[in-house]
This record gives structure tokens, C-alpha cells and sequence, in this order.
């Protein structure tokens, strides 16, 4: 059985065996007050938009340093979370995004976003969005005010019938992020000073829910979108569901984020395009790997995982299929504050609410 059928199969077999039961994506600062929302052009409570974040060397040359500068001079503080594959059908990922919200709700209420990278249902349902909508606002958040989605291959596909039976989601997702006016599932915000830039794979094919594609025209449209950033001296944060090979956990050669992401002509042609830019962060999910940042001597930007909430582990040796019992995987995400000069990583262990130690940096541009 290939991995890609084990992968959904543990899904929908799981699922069975429970038996259980639009707008922009916008705004929210780590501080004991209320979640506040408003448009992408305006600030909240903790974050006054008085620049942006700036780089004066490639960021796989940015120091890291050990003190990070005042929290009262922040930018911007993102929660960043992946792979919550909520589902209708099995209870276990239900709680997780459940507990994830009330833990943010406790250590963060106040961010500037949620930004979701990816994989944020199982099957792609509006249900499926509407459950996860309820469960953001009982823990205080506005939805979809107070988000940033990045479409995941389970957002964008429903093979809960088989592998050769998908059933193109996309328009769903479209519509929770405000795009129904547009064919694809790509775009930017901008949320006090730092620009944001949501990818999403634009070609699909008929018989695979892992295996999209990227258009030239999307690389084309990243590409102008990070030079013009550039120009300016200003970072770009990026943000896709899939990975690029040989970045971060689990995209080696034989690992799920490498046989199971872009093909290999798209990783290419995707991958020469970012690697050239001193100015980005590059965020992906889909591994469900440890969270982490990695500087690569020959390319130019900073790479991060995003980790998983439904289940994470902490080791690529380790199951990354899904199939053990819930409870031998991790529910893990990043709360990451940027400055002008600088960017803090601090990975949120969300079932033992709290911060864990086994991922944390602070680059200095």
C-alpha cells in the first residue's frame, strides 16, 4: 500500500471507527486584553503600525541573538499554527483545534492574526469550516476577521472516496478567505507594516489530492510581489502548505514533505525562484515534523515548519502517517513576533500549554 493511500486511508478508517459526532483574513498583540479586529490598513490595542520589518543582509545570514528587543516595540505578533485537519468524523482533531484556541485564548489573546498554513479541515466541507468557525469564536476570536488561511491539499481536495475520486474543494476555501471573485486561492495582506503573501497550488490534477501544481503565472506573481518588496528594504513573509525539498523536517529524499508535495519540475521552478531572495520567510506545513527554522549556506532566505496541531512528531524516524494512538503525537505551533530588525520564534506546545524549549530563535536582521 502506498503511502499516500496509508496516509488517507488512517483517516477515513479512523473516522468510521469514532462514530462521532467570508471576508478578508485580517487582525488581533500578546496582552491580557480582549481579541480586537479591524481592517488590514489599521492596528490594534498592542501594535502601533509604525514601519516594517527591515533586512540589511540575506536572511540566511541573520544572527541569532539571545535578548530580543521591548515588547512594547513590536510590530506584530503572529500565532502561527498547520495540519489541524479538523473533521466531523473523528472527535480526536476536534478537541485538538478546541484546545488550541484555548490556549491561544490564555497566552496570546491579543494577536495580530492566526495564521492557519494549511490543512485546516480534513475534506475541504464548508461543515467542516463552519465547526472550525465555532470553535474560534467560543474561545473569543473573530472568524474570519481575526485569521490568515493558507488553502492545504485537504482543503483543496475531498478524497475521502478514494484516491481516484477527488472532488475539487477550493471554492469552499475561497469563500472563507474572501476570493470568490478570483479563480485561484492565492493573495497578500498586509497586517501592521509586514507583508504577507499566501500561496496556494493553482493547477490540479484529476486523480491525486497531494500531487498540485504552481503555475508560472503564480512564481511570476510571488516573484514581483518579493522584488517589490525588496526594493523597498523590506521583508517578505511567504507563506504555502507544501513544502520545497531539502528545506525543512521531513523533505529529504524518501520523507512525506519530499515524495508526497509539489512534483519535482514545480519544487524546481518554485524553489529557484525563492531561494535567490535575501528578504524571505519562507513558512510551510504539510509534514506534520518538529516546528523549526533553517538557514541554508547557498540560499538566501530563512525556511520554517509550521508544525502540525492535529498531530505532530518530534523525530522523522517516528510515525508521521497518523495511524498511532493519538496520544504519542505532539499538538504544536509558533508564536512569532516580529520587529523592524528583528523576528522571535517561540514554539507553543498547545496540550501542555505552555512554551517548549525544544525550538526557540531570535534572528536580528
Amino acid at each position: 500500500m502506498s503511502s499516500e493511500i496509508t496516509r488517507r486511508g488512517f483517516v477515513k478508517a479512523t473516522s468510521a471507527a469514532a462514530g462521532l459526532t467570508v471576508g478578508t483574513a485580517l487582525l488581533g498583540a500578546c496582552s491580557p486584553s480582549s481579541s480586537a479586529s479591524t481592517t488590514a490598513a489599521n492596528t490594534t490595542p498592542g501594535h502601533i503600525a509604525n514601519g516594517s520589518p527591515k533586512y540589511l543582509n540575506a536572511m540566511n545570514k541573520a544572527q541569532k541573538i539571545d535578548t530580543a528587543p521591548d515588547e512594547s516595540e513590536a510590530l506584530a505578533t503572529f500565532v502561527v499554527v498547520s495540519d489541524s485537519h479538523l473533521s466531523l468524523d473523528y472527535q480526536p482533531y476536534v478537541d485538538r483545534v478546541q484546545n488550541m484556541f484555548e490556549d491561544i485564548a490564555a497566552f496570546c489573546p491579543n494577536n495580530d492574526a492566526i495564521i492557519v498554513n494549511g490543512d485546516i479541515t480534513n475534506s475541504g466541507s464548508k461543515e467542516e469550516f463552519a465547526k472550525f468557525a465555532e470553535l474560534a469564536e467560543a474561545a473569543g476570536f473573530k472568524y474570519p476577521d481575526d485569521f490568515v488561511l493558507v488553502i492545504g491539499n485537504h482543503d483543496q481536495y475531498d478524497s475521502s472516496g478514494g484516491t481516484q475520486e477527488v472532488v475539487n474543494t477550493s471554492d469552499n476555501f475561497r469563500e472563507q478567505v474572501g476570493l470568490t471573485n478570483q479563480p485561484h486561492p492565492y493573495y497578500d495582506r498586509t497586517i501592521n507594516g509586514v507583508h504577507l503573501i499566501l500561496m496556494g497550488p493553482d493547477r490540479f490534477p484529476d486523480d491525486s489530492w497531494v500531487k498540485f501544481g504552481i503555475s508560472d503565472e503564480e512564481v511570476e506573481w510571488l516573484d514581483n510581489l518579493i522584488d517589490t518588496d525588496m526594493d523597498k528594504g523590506q521583508l517578505s513573509f511567504v507563506f504555502m502548505h507544501e513544502p520545497l525539498y531539502k528545506t525543512v523536517r521531513n523533505t529529504e529524499p524518501g520523507d512525506w514533505g519530499h515524495a508526497w508535495s509539489l512534483s519535482d519540475e514545480d519544487n524546481d521552478n518554485l524553489h529557484d525562484c525563492i531561494k535567490k531572495h535575501p528578504n524571505v520567510i519562507f513558512f510551510t506545513g504539510h509534514t506534520h515534523a518538529l516546528p523549526d527554522t533553517v538557514q541554508i549556506a547557498d540560499e538566501e532566505p530563512l525556511y520554517v515548519g509550521t508544525g502540525s496541531t492535529a498531530y505532530c512528531v518530534d523525530d522523522v524516524t517516528d510515525d508521521t502517517s497518523g495511524a498511532a494512538d493519538i496520544s504519542e503525537y505532539g499538538s504544536l505551533g509558533w508564536e512569532v513576533t516580529v520587529w523592524e530588525t528583528c523576528i522571535r520564534f517561540r514554539m507553543r506546545d498547545f496540550l501542555n500549554h505552555a512554551y517548549s524549549d525544544l525550538e526557540y530563535a531570535i534572528y536580528q536582521f
